[in-house]
This record gives C-alpha cells, sequence and structure tokens, in this order.
C-alpha cells in the first residue's frame, strides 16, 4: 500500500472511530461498585503472619464453593457424569410458582443496597475501631505535675488524630478517673487547687500539630474538667474543720468565671452540689461569675437571650441566705454602674439583665427593686427604661400569678417593636380582656413606684377610652381630680361585680368612691350632679327618657330603682364629706330631692330614705354644734318629710328638733349667765 493511500485509510478510521461527545454515560451502580473497591484497597489492614486466607483467597475459595453448588453431582466424585450413584437427591426437591415482576424488581433492588451518596459517607465517617483506652492509676505519693501531665498527654493524644479530635476519649477517660479519686478523696484541697491551675497553664501553652482554634480548644477541655472536678467533690460530703475543700470550690468557682461557653449551665451545677455552709466563704467566686454574666449579656445582640440567662442565673442565686445575696446584688449594682460610658459593652442591655435577675429572686421585694431602677436611671447620659422594658419587667415580677402570660408578652413585644409608647395601653388592655382586674392595678402601682406619674394618668384615660359602662363619668371625675389610680379602682371593681351584684351603685365600693371625690382639693362638687346626668332640664322638656313620640312612660321602674339608688349613694356621700360647707352640701341635695321628683313626674316615685337622712344631718349640724339652727331650713326639710313620709312623720320629726332647740337655748343661756358672773365689774 502507497504511503498516501495509507494515510487516507487512516484519517477515515479515525474519522469513524471519533466520539459524538466529550462525556459518557455510566450506569451509577458501576461507579458505586468502582468507589466501593477503592475503599477496600485504600483501608487494607495490615498483615501478620497467620495461616488465616486473605481477602483475596477467600474470595476465591467462595467462588468455588458457589461453582460447585451448580453442579448436580459431586464436585470432587471420581465417577462419570451418567453414573446413577453421582446423580443429586431430587426427593426434597419442591416446586415453586414462578415470582411476579414487582417481587423480581424489588429482589434486584433491595433496600439495603449499597448506593454511591452512602458509600461515600460510610467511608469518610466510619468510626474507627475502639483501642481499650490505658487504665490511670494513681496512689497517695502520686503528685499534681503527674496529674497535670497525664492529662495534657490525654488531651494531646486526643487531638492529633481526626478521629479521635472530636469525640476526646482519652481525656474523657481521664475526667473520669479525676472524679472518681476525688470522691475518694485521694487528693487534697490544694492538691486540687495546683493541678486545675497546673492544666489551665499547659492549655495556654500553643501547639503547632493543633489544627483547631486554641480557645476553642481550651474551653472545651476546662469545661470537662470543671464539670469532672464539681461531681467528685460533691461526693466527699460536708467536714465542718476542712478547709481545704473550700479553696477547691473556691478555685472551680474563679475557673467557672473565665469560661467562653456553657458557663451558667456549669455554675448552676456547681450551686447545686456546693454544702450550704460553705457558701458563706466563697462570695468572691460567686461575685465573679455574676460579673462574667452581666459581660456576657452586656455584648449579646438577642434580647430573647437576656431573659433565658436571667431566667438560669436567678435559679443559681436561690441558694445564697440574705446577707451574702445582698453583698452579691450591691456588688452586681456597682459593677454596672462602672460601665454607663463604656463603648465595649451595652450599658442598656446590662441594666435591663440586671433588672430582669432581680425580679425573679424572691428575696428582692419591691422597695429594693425601685431604689435599684432609679439608681440605675440617675445621670444625665443616661437614656431611661424604655417602656417595653418596664412591661417586660412587670411580667417577670408577676409572673407566679399571672395567667396567660404569652398573650401577654406578645402585646408587649408586637407594640414595642413598632411604638415603645403604646405598650403600656397594649397591656392594660390584654390584662383587662383576660380579666385580670388587680394586676391593672398592680400595674400603676408599679408604675407610680418608679417616678412615672404622667404614665398613670396616660394609662388611665387610654383605659376610659377602651371601657364604656355606667361608671365611666365617675372615672373621669377621678381622673380630673389628679387620682388615675382611683379611676382604674372604679373600673375593675364595676367589672368585678357584674357577675354577683345587679349594679355598681349596690357595691360598698360606690359609697367609698364617691365619698372619695368629694374630699378631693381639686374637684368642684357640682361636677359631680353633672358627670352623672342628675341635671334638671330647662324649659324645653328634654327627650332622652322618652320611649315614643306621645310623651307616654317617661322611664322604667328597673331605670327609675338605678337612679333612685344612685341619687342615695350622692346625697349620702355629699353629707358626710367635711370640705363641704352646709350651704352647699344643702344646695346639692336638694337638687338630688327635685331629681328624684323629677323622674317621677307626677309625684309618685318615693323618696329614698337615705335622701331623708342626709338632708337632716346636714340640717341639724348647727344643733350638733349648740346653735339654734336655721329656722327656714328647717322649716323646708318639715315640709319635704311631710310631702314624702306623711304628717306623722314630720310631727314626730318637729317634735324632737323643737326639744334639741330648747336645751341648745338653755345651754347657750347658761353659759352667758357663767360669762357675766365671771366678767368683772
Amino acid at each position: 500500500m502507497s504511503p498516501s493511500l495509507a494515510s487516507q485509510c487512516r484519517r477515515a478510521a479515525h474519522r469513524h472511530l471519533r466520539p459524538q461527545s466529550d462525556s459518557i454515560w455510566i450506569p451509577e451502580a458501576l461507579v458505586t461498585a468502582a468507589f466501593e473497591r477503592f475503599c477496600v484497597t485504600s483501608r487494607a489492614a495490615v498483615r501478620y503472619g497467620s495461616s488465616t486466607p486473605g481477602p483475596l483467597e477467600s474470595r476465591r475459595r467462595m467462588g468455588k464453593r458457589h461453582m460447585g453448588q451448580l453442579n448436580f453431582g459431586h464436585s470432587h466424585s471420581a465417577a462419570p457424569l451418567w453414573d446413577i450413584g453421582d446423580l443429586a437427591d431430587l426427593t426434597k426437591w419442591r416446586w415453586k410458582p414462578p415470582s411476579s415482576s414487582d417481587s423480581r424488581q424489588h429482589q434486584s433492588h433491595p433496600a439495603n443496597e449499597s448506593n454511591l451518596p452512602t458509600a461515600v459517607y460510610n467511608w469518610l465517617f466510619r468510626p474507627a475501631r475502639e483501642q481499650p483506652l490505658p487504665e490511670i492509676v494513681w496512689d497517695i505519693q502520686s503528685t499534681p505535675s503527674e496529674v497535670i501531665g497525664t492529662a495534657l498527654d490525654c488531651l494531646y493524644r486526643d487531638l492529633s488524630s481526626d478521629s479521635t479530635a472530636a469525640t476526646r476519649p482519652n481525656f474523657g477517660h481521664f475526667c473520669d478517673s479525676w472524679s472518681g479519686y476525688l470522691a475518694d478523696g485521694l487528693f487534697s484541697g490544694e492538691a486540687i487547687c495546683s493541678v486545675l491551675d497546673g492544666i489551665q497553664r499547659g492549655l495556654s501553652i500553643p501547639r503547632p500539630e493543633i489544627e483547631e482554634p486554641l480557645n476553642r480548644t481550651t474551653t472545651r477541655a476546662r469545661l470537662s474538667l470543671l464539670s469532672a472536678t464539681i461531681i467528685g467533690l460533691s461526693h466527699r460530703g460536708f467536714h465542718e474543720h476542712n478547709y481545704t475543700d473550700r479553696l477547691a470550690w473556691a478555685n472551680v468557682l474563679h475557673g467557672i468565671s473565665a469560661l467562653q461557653m456553657n458557663s451558667l449551665r456549669v455554675f448552676a451545677q456547681a450551686m447545686d452540689h456546693i454544702p450550704g455552709p460553705y457558701l458563706s466563704d466563697l462570695s468572691a467566686g460567686l461575685v465573679a461569675n455574676l460579673y462574667a454574666y452581666l459581660t456576657a449579656l452586656g455584648r449579646t445582640a438577642k434580647r430573647s437571650s437576656l431573659t433565658r440567662q436571667a431566667s438560669k442565673m436567678a435559679e443559681s442565686l436561690k441558694k445564697l441566705d440574705f446577707v451574702n445575696l445582698l453583698f452579691v446584688l450591691e456588688s452586681g449594682t456597682q459593677y454596672v454602674l462602672k460601665h454607663k460610658i463604656s463603648r465595649d459593652l451595652d450599658y442598656a442591655r446590662m441594666r435591663l439583665s440586671w433588672l430582669q435577675l432581680l425580679v425573679r429572686l424572691p428575696a428582692v421585694d419591691g422597695h429594693y427593686l425601685k431604689k435599684i431602677c432609679c439608681i440605675l436611671e440617675a445621670g444625665i447620659e443616661v437614656e431611661p427604661l424604655s417602656n417595653r422594658d418596664i412591661c417586660e419587667i412587670y411580667l417577670a415580677r408577676c409572673r407566679a400569678s399571672t395567667a396567660d402570660l404569652p398573650i401577654l408578652y406578645s402585646a408587649v413585644q408586637d407594640t414595642g417593636a413598632t411604638d415603645d409608647s403604646k405598650c403600656y395601653g397594649s397591656l392594660c388592655i390584654a390584662l383587662w380582656k383576660t380579666s385580670q382586674f388587680d394586676h391593672i392595678k398592680d400595674l400603676c402601682r408599679f408604675l407610680d413606684d418608679l417616678g412615672r406619674e404622667q404614665d398613670v394618668i396616660r394609662l388611665a384615660k387610654g383605659l376610659r377610652n377602651f371601657v364604656k359602662n355606667e361608671v365611666r363619668p365617675l372615672a373621669s371625675l377621678a381622673i380630673a381630680a389628679g387620682e388615675p389610680e382611683w379611676a382604674i379602682d372604679i373600673f375593675c371593681h364595676y367589672e368585678r361585680g357584674r357577675g354577683s351584684h345587679g349594679s355598681f351603685w349596690r357595691t360598698a365600693f360606690s359609697a367609698k368612691a364617691l365619698k372619695f371625690l368629694t374630699k378631693s382639693q381639686f374637684l368642684k362638687h357640682d361636677r359631680l350632679l353633672h358627670a352623672l346626668r342628675m341635671r334638671l332640664p330647662g324649659r324645653r322638656r328634654s327627650r332622652r327618657w322618652r320611649r315614643g313620640r306621645g310623651g307616654g312612660e317617661l322611664i322604667t321602674a328597673s331605670e327609675l330603682s338605678r337612679e333612685q339608688l344612685k341619687t342615695a349613694r350622692v346625697a349620702m356621700a355629699l353629707a358626710s364629706s367635711g370640705r363641704i360647707s352646709n350651704r352647699t352640701a344643702l344646695r346639692l341635695i336638694s337638687q338630688c330631692v327635685q331629681w328624684i321628683a323629677y323622674l317621677g313626674r307626677r309625684g309618685d316615685a318615693a323618696l329614698p330614705d337615705a335622701v331623708l337622712r342626709s338632708l337632716l344631718f346636714v340640717i341639724t349640724r348647727d344643733l350638733a354644734e349648740g346653735k339654734p339652727g336655721r329656722t327656714a331650713r328647717i322649716r323646708w326639710f318639715l315640709y319635704v318629710l311631710r310631702t314624702r313620709a306623711g304628717s306623722d312623720k314630720m310631727v314626730q320629726v318637729g317634735l324632737a328638733l323643737k326639744q334639741w332647740r330648747k336645751i341648745n337655748r338653755g345651754l347657750a343661756l347658761e353659759q352667758w349667765r357663767e360669762m357675766n358672773r365671771a366678767a368683772p365689774l
């Protein structure tokens, strides 16, 4: 063949053999099988001299056995295949029906068949073969240096291997041994302090073979070590004259304060296991952990973390007695005050976290909480507590007696995220809707104790706009008199007494509220009748009481009874008020009498006895003081009494008043004679 023809043939063959695409499709089963073969060859164990066949020899022998099972005869028989004695025994053979296509497909793809992702996962995360850990044995002659060396050796042995860096089995075994020997009392308190300090110094030395961040490694190791130390010391119990154990517990508390993760959990564990008599000598360690708690929350950005961490810290501090707790609380307050102008820590969050902790301590009363709030809010450069902060502090304070806490917290958080000024109103409305009236009054007292009187007034006004009932005028008068708490009390008593009383005016609180309003210095008493709508119409008859166009019955019997009861309460309050003169009281009570007469329209409305007694009390004030009394007033009262109670009652009361005036005249004459006798000529 000529060279040119060979070149043409070569180009034609290359053109036909060239692939049509740059990639080919390979089944996943083929890739999985190749990868599993790679895993087997890459992790082959080291073989030593033994008679046990290797993996290849074992596979060859297994295949040979499988091939032998397919033969009907004996695999090593010397007889020919057609010999009858060499035939297989078919007496035990049973016919089976053919399987369906679904079952064959299920058998071809079993559930535990390995695929490529499963094979990769098993190869990467297959646990290493567990090896027995060396036994750690110490005796009474063991020194702290030996313990420190053992601890560091176990830790660095774990960190040097990728398979043990996460679980740290060697260091965990050391911590278990260390806890057991501490429980047996092998090491003294001074030795324990030396071991803990030595391990801390050893962990602070950088190691080039450790790829994990050093701070994180140190913190995790110290966390495990301190937990094991706490468990070991807790089994030693309390000994009155054993002062070295106090040193060990103090070292543990200082070590916990230096942790940068899970410190509250370990601190709670330590507080649960420290004997109570030891706590009086561990104030420094407690204060150090409190400083670490405040510093950590001063850097956090999540508001939800403040409440959660405060609850954990409060549970730990509840074990302290009052003297130690007072020292710790004073130290915490001073530490927060030092960071008023700090740039590294958020003073507002530190203050809120500290107050959240205080309200969760049963030993902290309202007076102490008020004092701490005023101290932490003092200063020109300090922003006051927000409305949302105060609402959350109040809910934390009353969490044990408050129902539907999730609803209340949700109302405060939803409003506080958009408009902080509406937090009080949202919380008050949520309490009102859940019928927690006592907590509404308690919230007002809490705000008043914190010096937020204007917020209480705005809260009362908002509640007045939200609630519509018959005592709303009284609440408005209380707000006008500068007593918003009384306005809220009126609303709450009215709502609470709805189910047990027919009317608010039948309750004793109605008389108490009216008496309080008549004693106010900032309220004009004429406004009381106007607010209660006890005003007589002018020449043009009011249509308020009319039921139809024809001018039939003006008021129903139930409404008339309620108005009579209300008028009686008002008259009694006006008569018993010491700030109202006799003339003003008589004028206002006479208006009450006219109001009852107007409601009856034809004079058939009975005047309550309480109104008549109130009139008699006001008219006889002069007689009670020894004066003769006003004749015109007495005559008018007797006329009203004859009209409302009858002539017999009028005559009886009139004779009694005449006798009273006669006695007063005799006493006055006797006093005049005595004065003349004593006077010089």
